[in-house]
């Protein structure tokens, strides 16, 4: 099975950063550049479904990237960022990601291929699940550009 990891579009910057930020124009571009890489990949790939967070941002990222797959788009707040439960710890954030990747997997065919939106802090989960690493409070936070695809295969029977 094939995971395409995207992180959301730049996001405008606000006094209080909140779930409601929305992307700038210059997102809005990177949106439409990733999309059209999606597209091309696409017939390769079959893609099944996009799974967004909720956030405006990661949202907004996912309509724009399907205008040129039109495919469902499902949310999931088990993609919000780190710290959207309160009191969550960094290894919480990682087994709340990975439940919901393992989740996808497991309802789905390994022939099958899927989009993610999420932030940029939950490339950890991902990563980390394609290693077969168990979620840690030292796992560390990578730094991603906004709106970059990164492709990770899983097999089923591994979970």
């Amino acid at each position: 099975m094939h995971i395409v990891y995207v992180h959301h579009a730049n996001r405008k910057k606000s006094k209080t950063p909140s779930q409601n930020d929305d992307i700038t124009e210059l997102g809005v571009k990177d949106c439409e550049l990733v999309a059209e890489l999606l597209k091309e990949a696409n017939p390769k790939r079959n893609f099944k479904a996009i799974y967004t967070s909720p956030f405006l941002r990661c949202k907004k990222t996912a309509k724009l990237i399907n205008k040129y797959l039109e495919i469902p788009i499902i949310e999931d707040e088990r993609l919000n960022e780190f710290k959207s439960v309160e009191n969550e710890s960094w290894k919480a954030c990682q087994t709340r990601v990975q439940n919901c990747l393992i989740d996808i997997i497991n309802s789905n065919n390994n022939s099958d291929s899927f989009i993610c939106v999420t932030s940029g802090v939950n490339l950890a989960a991902f990563t980390n699940l394609a290693y077969g690493i168990k979620p840690n409070e030292s796992a560390p936070m990578f730094a991603i550009s906004n709106c970059c695809p990164i492709e990770f295969e899983y097999n089923k029977e591994d979970f």
